[in-house]
């Protein structure tokens, strides 16, 4: 795997462009507003409580009290650095996106979202992007009616698409459909008013799981919405060229890291 490792040696040398980081950048969220209009907080003690199975959250590589100890710190080491990069920036929401399918996206968004609720200072609000091929639900196991693609497509309120598993600190705001027109609905208007409603507690962490973005514009379409990218890429998986592919497509974003998924090494590193 040199041919990746050089990749990802030029993606961590770019980084976040310069002109980014000599100054912390304010907040897309605090850029935008709805020219003064108070939004009110959609996450109440009314969305619905669901039980998350430990043997399932184990089965599927995801954080629990059966996980090895050792990806649990990992996943620390991960929160901690991605949330010192936030706060300088005063940022508040993530994207987390990949190359190309099968990268280990969705499995990176859940953890680090597991994660960071376990930081007593924040809130966390994971939301399922990936429109077309949405699986957060799935790999947490959990029975989904109606989604966020119902409150884009339907004016729906967000409570009833919500989730609070047993984590604390933590809520879910799965996706039920696949929507063809996934891009549109991601830069419109109410997906704007959606982000402003996510982002109305300020000690409140969102982390959105993207489509990949070599598949779709969708995380390009999205990009407004969000402070910042995570860019996930898999050993033995992602190609050099699409990594670097992916990294030209992310030239002008806040890109915090790249995570490194499925390595060999034992003490490989996120960055």
């Amino acid at each position: 795997m040199s041919r990746l490792n050089k990749a990802l040696d030029r993606i961590k040398t770019k980084g976040v462009p310069e002109r980014q980081r000599v100054q912390p950048l304010k907040s897309h969220r605090r850029e935008r507003s709805l020219n003064g209009i108070q939004i009110e907080d959609p996450i109440s003690k009314s969305i619905r409580n669901v039980v998350l199975a430990e043997e399932t959250l184990n089965d599927n590589h995801l954080i629990s009290a059966l996980i090895d100890p050792t990806v649990r710190t990992s996943y620390k080491m991960l929160r901690t650095r991605i949330l010192q990069i936030m706060q300088a920036n005063n940022w508040q929401s993530i994207a987390v996106t990949s190359a190309s399918q099968g990268d280990g996206k969705t499995v990176t968004a859940i953890n680090l979202a597991i994660s960071m609720a376990g930081d007593v200072n924040h809130n966390v609000c994971l939301v399922d992007l990936d429109l077309r091929h949405s699986s957060v639900s799935r790999y947490l196991d959990i029975e989904v009616d109606v989604g966020i693609s119902d409150c884009l497509t339907k004016d729906l309120p967000l409570e009833q698409a919500m989730i609070r598993p047993n984590i604390d600190r933590l809520v879910v705001l799965p996706n039920a459909r696949m929507e063809t027109h996934s891009s549109e609905l991601l830069s419109s208007p109410k997906m704007h008013v959606i982000c402003e409603q996510l982002s109305a507690d300020p000690s409140r962490i969102i982390i959105y799981d993207m489509p990949p973005i070599l598949a779709a514009d969708d995380m390009l379409a999205f990009k407004d919405n969000t402070d910042a990218i995570l860019f996930v890429v898999s050993e033995g998986v992602t190609s050099r060229m699409d990594a670097l592919r992916a990294r030209e497509l992310m030239e002008d974003l806040n890109v915090v890291g790249t995570v490194l998924n499925r390595s060999d090494e034992k003490t490989a590193s996120y960055y």
